[in-house]
């Protein structure tokens, strides 16, 4: 029995060594030199994702919190028609009358998403739009860009200046539904910045959100109902709490794609995940880092909104790092004959966020942080002022009765250690008396035993 205690206690010893060894390595951070942000001090360390690159940001600031090869230039595959979707928005009206034309036709072919549209047909630009987030359709995609643009090159520019415009650096499009093309790419920081431009407008989130939809016949064709492709909304595999809404992508040469934004707990995260190996995997990568952004993350207010430009008055910072943790850093500028601030904040020298305000704003701010404060001020002042008034009008009496204290102190301290002096002199004797007793009954008995012996 003993030895078989021995070898199960051996054995449950070896079982908790490899689950310890399992869990540590299933949840090892990511080498410092692939998800670069787990090189920040302090920072909140995450897990790799199996796609090539991608990123997460805060949409409100536009914090970068996970930074796996964010700026490499990668193929998009069908998340342009983020961009698509988002200038379509900003230059056209949605209850526009759009026919097909021939442009527009050329791309409904085997093989690529569409929804087999035909020369003439007609629809409004919002079906289009529908269409092009929802069923990821090629041709109507392609359709809306001329209809905006005059021709496919025309919009085409517009996107890239617009993207331009978002400050994304490594973006150039030359189709409106991410077609294959080489000279067709952008990078997972580039797709997050374009998004979150998109999430800004409600009726782009109202699009992104809504999980099917349906198109009455044509004039030329029967109704038509689709499903929204993006698995975080629509697949309960991988559904997502709190989801916004983004777009899945798939070429070969992309792979999968997939861009999504999501609201929590008073925050915005926007993530993006390119050339994952399959549609799983790369839901898989967009619910980690969202899962990561709400786990790890929070927002810092700085001010109050109404002294900041558009009330955006507040930073992400990790979680349980305070306002004071941080640097800020105060800048003046002139904005067309406005004086402004910007303050900016960073934790361990990385940026965690700006705020602006006007100069006249600012002042106002610190006067009523002075204003609020002064009436503590004041009534600290008044109470120093009363208890000091007290103090000199009791004084002498004061003295005599701290001077009578004192003497009745001393006199019960006389006899409190007289006392303690009488009861240590009562047992010592008494101890003494007792040892005496025990020691004659010691004697006593030893005789006793002696003789009895004899």
């Amino acid at each position: 029995m003993k030895h078989f205690l021995k070898k199960a206690a051996a054995l449950i010893s070896i079982c908790m060594i490899v689950c310890t060894v399992s869990a540590a390595s299933v949840y090892a951070a990511a080498d410092p030199a692939v998800v670069t942000t787990n090189s920040i001090a302090g920072w909140p360390q995450a897990e790799d994702i199996n796609s090539t690159t991608g990123v997460l940001i805060e949409a409100s600031t536009g914090t970068v919190l996970f930074n796996k090869s964010m700026d490499k230039q990668m193929y998009p595959a069908s998340i342009t028609k983020i961009l698509t979707t988002l200038v379509t928005l900003e230059n056209g009206n949605m209850s526009d009358s759009v026919t097909m034309t021939q442009t527009g036709v050329d791309y409904a072919v085997g093989g690529s998403s569409n929804q087999g549209t035909r020369v003439g047909e007609v629809f409004t630009l919002e079906q289009l739009l529908y269409g092009t987030m929802l069923a990821s359709a090629n041709d109507m995609a392609t359709q809306m860009g001329e209809h905006i643009g005059g021709s496919i090159e025309n919009f085409c520019a517009m996107m890239n200046e617009r993207a331009a415009a978002l400050g994304c650096t490594g973006t150039h499009f030359t189709n409106a539904c991410g077609m294959p093309d080489p000279n067709h790419m952008t990078t997972a920081h580039d797709m997050a910045l374009i998004t979150r431009a998109a999430v800004q407008r409600e009726d782009f989130r109202t699009i992104a959100g809504t999980h099917a939809y349906t198109i009455p016949p044509t004039n030329m064709s029967g109704e038509r109902y689709f499903t929204n492709h993006n698995p975080l909304l629509t697949n309960p595999d991988f559904a997502y709490g709190g989801l916004i809404g983004g777009k899945n992508g798939y070429t070969d040469a992309a792979m999968s794609t997939l861009v999504n934004a999501a609201s929590r707990d008073g925050m915005t995260m926007i993530c993006v995940a390119l050339h994952a190996v399959d549609a799983p995997h790369a839901a898989n990568d967009n619910i980690a880092l969202l899962d990561y952004g709400f786990n790890n993350f929070e927002m810092c207010e700085v001010l109050p909104a109404e002294y900041c430009e558009n009330g955006m008055n507040r930073i992400v910072v990790p979680k349980g790092v305070k306002l004071a943790d941080c640097t800020e850093t105060i800048e003046e500028y002139d904005a067309e004959g406005t004086p402004m601030i910007r303050q900016t904040y960073t934790y361990s020298d990385y940026t965690l966020g700006t705020i602006t305000l006007t100069k006249e704003k600012k002042a106002a701010y610190e006067k009523a942080l002075a204003d609020a404060q002064r009436p503590k001020e004041e009534k600290k002042n008044e109470d120093e002022s009363a208890e000091q008034t007290a103090l000199e009008s009791s004084g002498p009496l004061t003295e005599s009765v701290s001077a009578a204290d004192s003497g009745a102190k001393s006199e019960a301290q006389r006899s409190a250690e007289e006392r303690v002096r009488m009861v240590k002199m009562m047992f010592g004797t008494v101890g003494i008396t007792v040892g005496l007793l025990f020691l004659l009954f010691v004697i006593l008995l030893i005789r006793y035993i002696v003789k009895s012996k004899k």
